[in-house]
C-alpha cells in the first residue's frame, strides 16, 4: 500500500533561532514537537544569517545537511579542516558531534532517530522538457517514507498511479508499507527553467 500527499508552505511550521529562521517541512509522527526530541524524523530548511554558528547537540539523531543557496563549511569535533559543501551537496554526520558552520546559506536538513529509522538524501536536477525516474523501495522490516522538496522550478511528481503538482518550496510525501512492491517515481519538468529538488528516503527499522 502506498500513499502520496502534497505538502505546501501553508503546512510548514516556522520558528526563530539565534541565527535566523527554521522552516519545518515534515515531521514524524505528525504533530510531534521538535523541542521534545521524541520525533522519528524531521525535514526542515533554515535560513542561516550568521557567518558562523554552532549546531545544537542532538545525540539521539543522525543528520544530513545541504546548502540550497550559498556555500557551507562544516567543522566537526573541533577540527580546523572544514568539509566544504557547494549548493545541493550533502553531508551526513552524527548529531552528537560538536559541529560548527561557516557561511550564510539556506540549508536543507534531515534528522533521523538512531535505532528507529535511517535516512539518505540526494539532489535531483531535471532539465526543461525532461523527465527523471527513480525507485522507492519499501522498508525492511518497516515502512518507508520518501520526501521530495522542490527548491526551484515547476514539476509534476507521479507515483503509484497518483500525481501531484509541485511549485517552488512545495513538497511531496510518499509512504510505502513494509513488504510493498517497489514504486517507480517520475518527476516531469512542467516549466521553462530547470527543476531542482532535494529527495530523501527514510526507512524504518521495525
Amino acid at each position: 500500500m502506498t500513499k502520496l500527499e502534497k505538502i505546501t508552505p501553508q503546512d510548514f511550521v516556522v520558528s526563530e533561532w539565534s541565527g535566523g529562521k527554521t522552516t519545518q517541512i515534515a515531521i514524524d509522527p505528525p504533530g510531534a514537537l521538535y523541542a521534545d526530541r521524541s520525533f522519528h524524523f524531521r525535514l526542515s530548511s533554515a535560513t542561516v544569517e550568521l557567518e558562523e554558528s554552532n549546531f545544537t547537540s542532538l545525540p539521539d539523531y543522525d543528520r544530513i545537511i545541504a546548502p540550497v543557496e550559498g556555500e557551507l563549511s562544516l567543522f566537526y569535533k573541533g577540527s580546523e579542516t572544514p568539509v566544504i559543501l557547494r549548493e545541493l551537496e550533502c553531508a551526513a554526520f552524527d548529531g552528537a558531534w560538536e559541529t560548527r558552520s561557516r557561511g550564510k546559506v539556506v540549508d536543507y536538513n534531515l534528522m533521523t532517530r538512531k535505532g528507529v529509522c535511517r535516512g539518505n538524501a540526494f539532489a535531483l536536477i531535471v532539465g526543461v522538457g525532461q523527465t527523471a525516474e527513480f525507485c522507492c523501495q519499501s522498508g525492511e522490516p518497516g515502512r518507508s517514507v520518501l520526501l521530495c522538496w522542490c527548491v526551484q522550478g515547476a514539476a509534476e511528481l507521479g507515483a503509484g498511479g497518483e500525481t501531484v503538482a509541485l511549485s517552488p518550496r512545495d513538497a511531496a510525501r510518499l509512504q510505502t508499507e513494509a513488504g510493498a512492491p517497489t514504486v517507480a517515481v517520475k518527476i516531469r519538468n512542467k516549466g521553462d527553467s530547470p527543476v531542482r529538488l532535494m529527495v530523501a528516503q527514510v526507512s524504518f527499522l521495525s
